[in-house]
């Protein structure tokens, strides 16, 4: 399957004064046609840098860029009418003026045809109930409207790669179901590829093929679905109810508290062992539950 977006060691610095720091450095993956990818890790791992290089807002230091075949710095301009991109902390509608008004911008600026258009955004405002939003101004609506009409504006033209930065931030439960669904659906019947940098990894543990996990400019994981599934067997979780009668903080494998239960995160070999050794320990009216780990229980060391 066609690779659509390649990075081949690909570094970016920035300078301030005479001191060097890194945006990313050395990083490689690549993305095929069709994928929904994570692009997670902590604030300031190098993920914005990463997505402004792959637009072509900014120029690698080294290394190789491509998206869709182009390289993004030098085709910018014909890059741009192929992929949809949106910032969360960006927009790219009118303020002052109904959001209908800016739909229509796009429309115009994309060449969409009346007929496409029109089914389109009567699909798009069903699935988002944007039927009220619509006709109001940009600068009346509360977040997560703004995001739905955001959302709205990057897809309608059914880009071939689609790019979007903390896309469900101020969407309710429902709304992020209906902003998954569109995308599971635009990657399946368009083939579609789309790379989602979010700090929500229920979107990413949802519907995301493929993870990469980004760190102090590093990329430290790189896996698909059946990798991760695979490396998510080798840990157990395991919640141990509280009781005022002994504290288990200090306990191997120890990862955090809550007023309900201990939680531990275990290596899956060792799991029988450990709950052996609590039970010695603190007797058989100790009581807990065992869970298969999380994306967040998987990837929490690399934020630490």
């Amino acid at each position: 399957m066609l690779d659509i977006v390649k990075f081949d060691s690909v570094s970016k610095f920035y300078k301030h004064k005479k001191e060097k720091f890194i945006g990313i450095e050395d990083i490689s993956f690549s993305i095929k046609k069709g994928s929904i990818v994570g692009l997670i890790g902590p604030n300031g791992a190098g993920k914005s840098t990463t997505v402004k290089l792959l637009c072509g807002i900014l120029k690698a230091d080294s290394g190789k860029v491509s998206a869709l075949g182009l390289e993004p710095w030098k085709k910018r301009r014909k890059l741009a009418r192929s992929i949809g991109v949106m910032f969360g902390n960006r927009s790219s509608l009118w303020y002052n003026i109904p959001a209908i008004e800016s739909v229509y911008l796009m429309k115009d600026i994309y060449g969409i045809e009346d007929e496409i258009f029109k089914e389109r955004l009567d699909m798009y405002t069903n699935i988002l109930d944007l039927h009220e939003i619509l006709k109001k101004p940009v600068r009346k609506m509360s977040l997560g409207q703004r995001i739905k009409i955001e959302l709205l504006v990057t897809i309608l033209h059914h880009p071939e790669l689609i790019i979007l930065d903390e896309p469900t931030i101020g969407l309710d439960i429902v709304a992020k179901n209906n902003f998954r669904e569109i995308l599971l659906n635009l990657a399946k019947e368009s083939q579609t590829t789309i790379i989602l940098t979010t700090h929500d990894l229920m979107d990413v543990e949802k519907i995301c093929d493929k993870i990469i996990l980004i760190n102090k400019g590093k990329k430290i994981i790189d896996l698909d679905k059946l990798d991760f599934k695979n490396w998510m067997e080798e840990y157990t979780v395991i919640y141990v109810d509280k009781n005022n009668e002994y504290d288990i903080r200090n306990e191997e494998y120890f990862r955090e508290e809550n007023p309900q239960y201990y939680k531990f995160y275990v290596p899956s070999d060792v799991s029988k062992e450990f709950i052996d050794k609590l039970y010695k320990k603190f007797g058989l009216q100790i009581k807990f539950k065992i869970e298969k780990p999380s994306l967040e229980d998987m990837v929490y060391e690399y934020y630490s």
